[in-house]
């Protein structure tokens, strides 16, 4: 079966500022013992999809940090930003010029804890494609998060499950409801015949129909994407596909979304602090703290429940519990200032993930202890 693949690796570099930037978003950030979650994607489909038939979307302004990972890998570059709708389209023309049978379709920038079980689950999901259905990955939640979306799962049908519904992100009263009633995570991975998808961008999405059938018939991107309306391929698609099937993953997963998920999934000290990058944490009275600092030193005293992060001359301090709220900031500094381009700093050397760990709630603070913190150790992946 000729199978390709489409990395999407894009993003506006908001959701980890100010390590992220709108030039080095999240896919490009070497968190990972200098190693970062493109690479260790690109890595991981490898065995499963060869790299001259990966195809990887980057906007056109990203193509600088994005072309040293093409080693044998097509670039796709989009003229503007067009959500995941538009880069599933540039991937299903893709395919459908060079007779591909089977179209994977996945982030560069989610946590895996095991790769042989992810693609285990890739693999069935191209069994599962079949012409005519649409087959996305789902994950069994361990929290009520309202930054998924959910599948409604229906009946087994042998190795995958049918699929009943897509819904957006909800509210915490919804997301507890969900999990209750069996739902599943949907983990942003979808397989699928390119012809198939095409006829879901007919009836569902006919925009971006033309804009296929232009692209086929020979029109640059930019005439393409001039019209094109910015949509993600969920709304736009998925929550009206009708045959969908559901394979559920069984391995440890993370969007990495914003900067509390690194505490599940990096080690955490005897505080349950997370210490990141190359500068130094000296902690007094410091509990539950998510720490990141490019160098120097970071001085925290009396608190708990933190996200602190310094890179360069800029910082974020934020309550954990508010983290996701840290794109918010960008956005006034946009309006304020307009779009951020101050230097990034690279790291290297910065911790790697040992294991997986759930999300650890709100435990009962322990009466904290003084500590002053050495420069984070550097655990194996």
């Amino acid at each position: 079966m000729k199978t390709y693949a489409l990395v999407m690796a894009g993003g506006r570099g908001e959701r980890l500022w100010p390590l992220s930037r709108e030039d080095r978003p999240k896919p490009f950030l070497p968190l990972f013992e200098g190693k970062t979650l493109l690479e260790a994607t690109l890595e991981r489909l490898a065995p499963l999809v060869p790299p001259e038939r990966t195809l990887l979307a980057v906007r056109r302004d990203q193509e600088a940090v994005a072309r040293p990972y093409a080693h044998g890998i097509r670039l796709l570059l989009e003229p503007l930003g067009r959500d995941t709708a538009g880069a599933v389209l540039l991937g299903v023309a893709e395919a459908l010029k060079e007779g591909a049978e089977r179209l994977l379709v996945l982030p560069a920038d989610h946590y895996v804890g095991d790769d042989e079980a992810y693609r285990e689950a890739l693999a069935t999901m191209l069994e599962a494609a079949e012409e005519g259905f649409v087959v996305a990955l789902g994950l069994r939640p361990t929290r009520p998060e309202t930054e998924y979306g959910y599948i409604r799962l229906g009946p087994r049908e042998g190795a995958w499950y049918r699929g009943e519904g897509f819904v957006e992100k909800p509210s915490y009263t919804k997301a507890l409801e969900y999990i209750r009633k069996g739902y599943v995570w949907n983990g942003g991975v979808f397989a699928f015949a390119p012809a198939t998808m095409a006829e879901l961008f007919r009836r569902h999405l006919p925009s971006h129909h033309e804009a296929l059938e232009r692209l086929l018939a020979g029109a640059s991107l930019e005439e393409v994407y001039a019209d094109l309306p910015k949509i993600s391929i969920d709304y736009g698609v998925m929550e009206k596909a009708e045959k969908v099937r559901v394979v559920l993953g069984r391995f440890p997963w993370d969007d990495v979304g914003n900067w509390r998920a690194l505490e599940r999934v990096f080690s955490q000290d005897p505080h349950e602090n997370v210490v990141l990058g190359e500068g130094r944490h000296v902690a007094l009275d410091t509990f539950g703290c998510v720490v990141y600092a490019d160098r120097g030193v970071v001085a925290t005293l009396g608190v708990s429940g933190l996200v602190v992060a310094k890179v360069g001359d800029e910082a974020l301090v934020v309550p954990k519990d508010r983290a996701r709220e840290g794109r918010e900031g960008v956005k006034r500094l946009e309006a304020q200032d307009g779009r951020p381009t101050w230097p990034w700093a690279p790291t290297s050397g910065t911790a790697r993930p040992t294991s997986w760990r759930g999300f650890p709630g709100s435990p009962a603070s322990p009466k904290p202890a003084s500590s002053a913190s050495p420069p984070s150790t550097r655990p194996s992946l």
